[in-house]
């Protein structure tokens, strides 16, 4: 490693979670079915 990689700081890999715009994050649509678009999780 050279001494640039050495003191190069670590990268935040945290994953993004969007809030399903369909449901609202509630994972259910409006007919009370899990959301088609999240899979029911309630973020993208």
């Amino acid at each position: 490693m050279t001494p640039d990689q050495e003191d190069a700081r670590p990268v935040d890999l945290t994953p993004k979670r969007w809030q399903c715009c369909h449901c609202g994050g509630t994972g259910v649509d409006s007919h009370g079915e899990t959301c088609p678009h999240c899979e029911g999780l309630g973020f993208c």
